[in-house]
Parts: C-alpha cells; sequence; structure tokens
C-alpha cells in the first residue's frame, strides 16, 4: 500500500512537472512570436513592446488564466473618447514594416486587428489559415499586396473578414465560401479580379459584403439570393456584367444594394422596387434598359435611389410617387418621360 502512495505521488509530480513545463513552453513560444512581429513591424511598436511581460503590451490581450496572447489590435491614429475601454489598443507613430508569419505560431489567437497605418506592406503570411480560433481578422487600410490564401476557408470559425484599402490582387479563393461563421466580408478597393464564386450563396450567415472597388467580372451569382441574412451587398465599382437575378428582390432583410459602375446590362427586376425593405438602390452607370416597373407603393422607403446613366426609356411610372419617403432621387441621363 505504501508502494502504490509513493507511485501515486510520483506520478501526480511528474504530471504537474509535465503540465508546468508545457504551459511555460507554450508562454515562451508566444513571447518569441510577438517578438518577432515587434522586429517585422519596427517604427513606434519597437519602443512600446519591451520587455518580457508581453501581456502588458500595448495592443496585446492576454486570458487571464493562461497568459496566451488572445487578442492583438494595433488601430492607427489616437483619440480622446473616454469611453473607450481599452486607450492602449489605439496608436501614434509610423510603420513600415510587414505581417510578420511569426503570428502563425500564436495557436490561441481569436482577434487580430492591424488597421489604418499605410505603410505596413507585404503579404497576408499563408500560415494563417492554420489559427484555427481566428474570429476576427482585420488588415483594412495598409499597403497589404499578393493574394489571399488559397485556404481562407479553414478558418471556420472567422466572423469578420476585413482587408479592405490594400493592394490586394488574384482572385476570390474557392474555399472562401467555407467560411460556415462568416457575417462580415470586406474586400473592397484592392485589385481583385476574376469571378465571384458562384456558390458563395453556402455563406448562410453572411449579412454585409463590400467589394467594391476592384477588378470583378463576370455575372452576379444568383446564389447570392440564398443569403437570407444579407443585409448590405456592395459591388460598386468592377466589371460586372450580365442581368441582375430576379431573385435578388426577393431578399428578406436587404435594405443595401450599390451596384453602381459595372457593366450591367437587361432590365431592372420588378422585384427590386416591391422589395419594402430596400431603402438604398444605387444601380447608376451601367447599361440596364428597358422601362421603369410599376412596382412602387406606399410602403417604399427610399433614402437613395439612383437609376442614372443607364439606358432607362419610356415613362417614369406614377407609383413613384405614392412612396413613402424619398431621399435622394436620380434618374438622370436615361431616355425617360415625365
Amino acid at each position: 500500500m505504501r508502494l502504490m502512495r509513493g507511485v501515486l505521488r510520483i506520478t501526480s509530480f511528474l504530471l504537474l512537472l509535465i503540465g508546468s513545463n508545457s504551459v511555460n513552453g507554450s508562454l515562451t513560444a508566444d513571447l518569441h512570436a510577438a517578438m518577432a512581429f515587434r522586429d517585422a513591424m519596427g517604427g513606434a511598436i519597437s519602443t512600446a513592446w519591451t520587455g518580457n511581460d508581453f501581456c502588458i503590451w500595448p495592443g496585446i490581450v492576454c486570458e487571464p488564466d493562461t497568459l496566451r496572447v488572445t487578442d492583438i489590435v494595433l488601430r492607427a491614429g489616437d483619440t480622446s473618447d473616454t469611453t473607450l475601454a481599452n486607450q492602449k489598443l489605439h496608436w501614434t507613430g509610423d510603420w513600415t514594416g510587414l505581417i510578420s508569419d511569426s503570428l502563425c505560431l500564436l495557436d490561441q489567437l481569436t482577434t487580430l486587428i492591424v488597421t489604418d497605418w499605410g505603410s505596413i506592406s507585404g503579404e497576408i503570411p499563408p500560415c494563417i489559415t492554420s489559427l484555427s480560433r481566428l474570429r476576427i481578422l482585420d488588415l483594412s487600410g495598409n499597403r497589404i499586396s499578393g493574394g489571399i490564401p488559397t485556404d481562407i476557408g479553414k478558418l471556420s470559425q472567422l466572423v469578420v473578414l476585413n482587408l479592405a484599402d490594400n493592394e490586394i490582387s488574384g482572385s476570390i479563393p474557392a474555399s472562401i465560401v467555407d467560411l460556415s461563421s462568416l457575417k462580415l466580408l470586406d474586400i473592397s478597393n484592392n485589385k481583385l479580379s476574376g469571378e465571384i464564386p458562384s456558390d458563395i450563396g453556402k455563406l448562410k450567415m453572411l449579412s454585409r459584403a463590400i467589394m467594391g472597388g476592384n477588378q470583378l467580372s463576370g455575372s452576379m451569382p444568383t446564389s447570392i439570393a440564398a443569403l437570407s441574412r444579407m443585409a448590405d451587398l456592395d459591388l460598386s465599382m468592377n466589371q460586372i456584367s450580365g442581368s441582375i437575378p430576379e431573385q435578388i428582390g426577393s431578399m428578406p432583410v436587404l435594405s443595401t444594394l450599390i451596384l453602381y459602375s459595372n457593366q450591367l446590362s437587361g432590365e431592372i427586376p420588378a422585384s427590386l422596387f416591391s422589395n419594402t425593405g430596400l431603402s438604398h438602390l444605387n444601380l447608376s452607370r451601367n447599361s440596364l434598359e428597358g422601362k421603369l416597373p410599376d412596382s412602387f407603393s406606399p410602403d417604399n422607403y427610399y433614402t437613395v435611389l439612383d437609376l442614372s446613366y443607364n439606358k432607362l426609356s419610356g415613362v417614369v411610372p406614377k407609383s413613384i410617387g405614392s412612396v413613402k419617403y424619398m431621399g435622394a432621387l436620380d434618374l438622370s441621363n436615361n431616355s425617360l418621360e415625365a
């Protein structure tokens, strides 16, 4: 019996020692990863991130119990807003570095926000798709180039993907439709080309898709209409052609549809005007033709209705005067009659 108790004590001690070594090893790995990230970024961060206690470095958030890095939040600019919970997350200074692939060693990371620095360049590290806990990836407002990682769809917990206002090129990866938790997709104002994935309708949680200001081509996938949570869709300033799918007008919570400056043709689906939840509709600067459908009603409420610079003809339907509210209305540069 004494021998058995002795064995149990030794076993418990060894397990505790192994656990402690594992934790210490993870913390050391996080420290080295954070230091490598700091060194690659340079600028203001190199003077702010000093010492070995990385959990108190500005912009880093650690899990209280394990002290593992969970969030990196580095937004450019300063703020005097005293309501912010964490003033340390806003910076001034100049960064001109890269986003190091050392980030991929932070295997507990759930949030990565590095935004609006303007001079941060380089590519998105392909290994970022190994961060299986990542929920927010926001690298907007920089000079990031290269492509979106082809296996971005591996980030099954990702809720926000914001890569807007960079210099990202290539096509939208086919795997993006595997981001089953995604609610916000913003890839606007980049150099992306090619077609929108035809099965984008698989993103059942998506509520905002902002893809304007690229070089996207092809037609609007009809599967977009299957996005029952979609409220805001912006595909403006691309090279999208073909007709607007009739089914788009049946999207139950769609409130904003911005398609201006494309190469869309054909008639405007009547369902767009009978959708009383759609309050911001901009189809200007396309090649849309035919008559305006007489589908307006007192339930329509428009903050913006812009159909200018198309090839519309015929008489403006009298029902347009029955709408509940009309903010900005522009029907100019068509062949419409009053």
